[in-house]
């Protein structure tokens, strides 16, 4: 879909940012590993291996997870750990609890609960019709959705219900071809609002997206803070809130549609319920499981303000019902879980397994790996004492590293993955941090969000690749509006860090 999606242009410049990656990256690992640096032996050949898996994950000369992969190997090649414990983070709880996410997402979507839901909400009354509120209805479900499943899958499920909404448009506005320019527009701004609000989504749960998934693990290894659900959403969950009616506020001005309401609109989408038919029982179990899933991770924080930290039940839930353990234990239920869609079939089968985005899963585990090893080697450290040297004033603020690092990130995303540029980027900021002898949990925890504001160009994320992929939207408008939504989502994430943060982790 994202290859799809690239104009010839786009396309061109990746290819040579390709072959500038193959050719500059081997050029600064041995450049760096012969550079005499100030570091340990371990930390200097550990400087040159992230430096190069840095650089292929910038251009993308070779797959995101083979450089995840390449730089534990190298790790232990170059003598800077042993395998073990290069190889130990992609064995890492974490990494189960985004497998276990897949797999529940898949059991959803398997059953065809993910398409129904979105068609009902859409068929409420108060929709009556109205394509502004269907386009907010419509990014509402995708941000919700991309709580808990990927913000990949959440558009890739909602792209085919906004087009199925346009083409009903289509056939119930007079066909002049104003009108129709108009709808084309506004169909557009509605791909575009449900992709921004599935990547604003993601960032309000620890498992919504990658970047997410790789803070709470380096912060518990580097900064010894161990988050669940609640802790996190506690600050998460505002900023996401906010960042999501920011995207629908501009998105709906900036599209207007071509009239205010259209007749027999909810019927269509009532049609589609009813082909439907009534919910299955292979539904329900799913739901059920999924919704199981969510109470065992939210069991910890909600036993905790009821009950108290030392009770007995939150002292059990704190040290069982870790996210990981929860996510597997429930994603297995759906492979012995019947649907009743035919004889002997459950809710998953072995073909789930097969689908499973496992070089996402890479990432992560490379990701963890490199951030673990330049905290174990005091590379992280190092690097923290000589930004803050070359940074000033800067840099030595917590609020001015947060504001400047945030800005950075932000933009790095446009052109980068944001979940590659979170391994590399959360080392070297929660560094800074502690060579500056100030809390790095505020800046490193609203680095995290910015990596989920990417909103100027196809490439930057796969909903955005999606949402221009319909051909509905023009390159200049995404980056006019995406430009407008990074400054104003950046407002957003300094201000959530400056005031609610702080109060979370005080």
């Amino acid at each position: 879909m994202a290859e799809a999606a690239l104009s010839e242009p786009e396309a061109a410049f990746d290819r040579h940012r390709r072959r500038i990656g193959l050719v500059a990256a081997p050029l600064i690992f041995f450049g760096l590993w012969a550079a005499p640096l100030p570091l340990s032996a371990q930390a200097h050949a550990l400087a040159a291996v992230a430096a190069l898996v840095v650089t292929l994950w910038v251009t993308e000369a070779i797959p995101l997870a083979a450089a995840a992969l390449l730089g534990p190997a190298l790790a232990v090649l170059l003598g800077v750990t042993d395998p073990k414990t290069a190889f130990s983070a992609f064995g890492d709880p974490l990494i189960f609890l985004f497998l276990g996410g897949f797999l529940l997402a898949s059991g959803l979507a398997s059953q065809g609960f993910d398409r129904r839901a979105a068609l009902w909400l859409i068929a409420r009354p108060i929709i009556a019709g109205s394509p502004r509120r269907a386009l907010i209805a419509v990014s509402a479900i995708a941000f919700v959705f991309s709580m808990w499943i990927s913000n990949t899958a959440t558009t890739a499920m909602m792209i085919p219900v906004a087009l199925g909404l346009i083409d009903t448009m289509r056939r119930v506005l007079p066909d002049d071809p104003e009108t129709l320019r108009k709808l084309k527009r506004y169909g557009g701004g509605m791909c575009l609002s449900l992709a921004y609000a599935s990547s604003i989504g993601g960032s309000a749960t620890p498992i919504g997206t990658g970047p997410n998934v790789i803070a709470v693990g380096m912060l518990r290894d580097m900064v010894g803070v161990s988050m669940g659900f609640g802790q996190w959403m506690s600050f998460a969950l505002p900023s996401a809130l906010a960042g999501g009616l920011l995207v629908v506020v501009v998105c709906s001005r900036a599209f207007p549609p071509p009239v205010e309401r259209i007749e027999g609109l909810t019927a269509e989408v009532d049609r589609q319920l009813t082909e439907l038919g009534p919910i299955s029982p292979g539904e329900r179990r799913a739901v059920a499981i999924f919704g199981l899933a969510i109470l065992g991770w939210l069991a910890p924080s909600l036993l905790s303000l009821a009950l108290g930290t030392e009770h007995a039940w939150t002292v059990w839930a704190d040290a069982t019902l870790n996210e990981g353990v929860v996510a597997i234990a429930c994603s297995c239920l759906m492979f012995i879980t019947g649907s009743k869609r035919e004889p002997g079939a459950r809710i998953l089968d072995g073909n789930a397994l097969q689908r499973l985005d496992w070089s996402t899963l890479l990432l992560l585990g490379g990701g963890l790996a490199l951030g673990r090893l330049t905290f174990e080697t005091k590379l992280a450290e190092a690097i923290g004492v000589g930004v803050v040297n070359l940074a000033g004033p800067i840099a030595s603020h917590p609020i001015g590293l947060m504001a400047a690092a945030t800005l950075l990130v932000i933009f790095l995303t446009e052109v980068t993955s944001n979940t590659a540029t979170t391994a590399m980027m959360l080392p070297v900021l929660i560094g800074v941090a502690q060579a500056a002898n100030f809390d790095p949990m505020p800046t490193a925890v609203i680095v995290t969000l910015a990596a989920s504001y990417a909103f100027m160009l196809p490439v930057s994320t796969p909903p955005n690749a999606m949402a221009y992929g319909t051909r509905m939207i023009r390159i200049d408008t995404m980056m006019r509006i995406g430009i407008r939504l990074d400054l104003i989502g950046y407002a957003i994430l300094m201000l959530v860090g400056v005031a609610i943060v702080p109060l979370v982790f005080g």
